[in-house]
């Protein structure tokens, strides 16, 4: 089944926030991909490193008793959440900017709310950090990603070669690298997508790895294998920071074609 030309709505935003100075992010299950991707780049192209903290613990653990760096930045969806975020964050006068893909979020305070309500809201926000991240770098690599980054309208033609290699029909088990993408998926899926060290028995399970830690991941299904279990393996051999990304593109355009979308 060929893969409809126009099946990506794929953009780049004009991110308002810079990544220097003293900040920290705060993410939940649902945003993973965007948090994940902004301390890897940071990490991997500019040598910064960045503390992650989920927003259940900065809520509890980290709000009532430990001051707060030069400013927060906060990728959160649910209103719920928004809600229990900016209202901690008005309390202790704190700055930040909070970052969403849901469009009813008002400011408060003195955190900006940066939306936006694209189809593929949370992958667009992704390739845009990398974007600004690489641009911020001169190191090959970089170089080499925002070459990527500038030509996604090829996109469609390499998952049209890649899509027949996946298998979506057993229980989806991710690598560590591919592990930010679950959120996602499992909203694409409709279903529970594991990562590689949860508790899994299940009959019929499709890991999905890359080659930067195949190693990794094929000692846990050696186990599994042990253990009687059917097994399978599909490698995504795409760059780390951008495998996630890609995986849930491929995702995407899977249950587009399957009508899920």
């Amino acid at each position: 089944m060929p893969v409809p030309k126009d099946s990506l709505s794929l953009k780049l935003y004009d991110l308002p926030f810079d990544f220097s100075g003293n900040f920290v992010v705060i993410y939940n299950k649902s945003s993973e991909l965007e948090a994940y991707t902004l301390s890897r780049s940071l990490n991997s192209l500019l040598e910064k490193s960045v503390r992650l903290i989920k927003l259940e613990e900065f809520l509890l653990m980290e709000s009532p008793y430990v001051d707060l760096p030069a400013y927060v930045l906060a990728f959160l969806d649910d209103i719920n959440d928004i809600h229990d975020f900016q209202d901690v964050m008005w309390a202790l006068n704190g700055y930040g900017y909070l970052v969403s893909c849901n469009q009813n979020v008002k400011k408060k305070g003195k955190v900006e709310v940066i939306n936006f309500s694209d189809d593929l809201c949370e992958v667009n926000l992704s390739l845009s950090i990398i974007n600004k991240i690489s641009s911020l770098s001169r190191n090959k690599r970089a170089e080499e990603i925002r070459k990527e980054l500038a030509n996604l309208s090829t996109l469609n033609d390499w998952l049209k070669n890649k899509i027949s290699q996946f298998d979506f029909s057993g229980s989806i088990v991710l690598s560590p690298i591919l592990s930010p993408a679950r959120g996602v998926l499992e909203k694409y899926l409709g279903r529970q997508v594991g990562n590689y060290e949860d508790f899994i028995k299940s009959d019929g399970i499709i890991f999905i790895t890359t080659t930067a830690d195949l190693t990794v991941v094929r000692r846990r299904e050696f186990s599994l294998r042990r253990e009687g279990f059917n097994v399978k393996e599909i490698i995504f051999d795409v760059d780390p920071l951008l495998a996630p990304i890609y995986l849930i593109l491929l995702t995407y355009v899977y249950k587009q074609l399957k009508g899920g979308v």
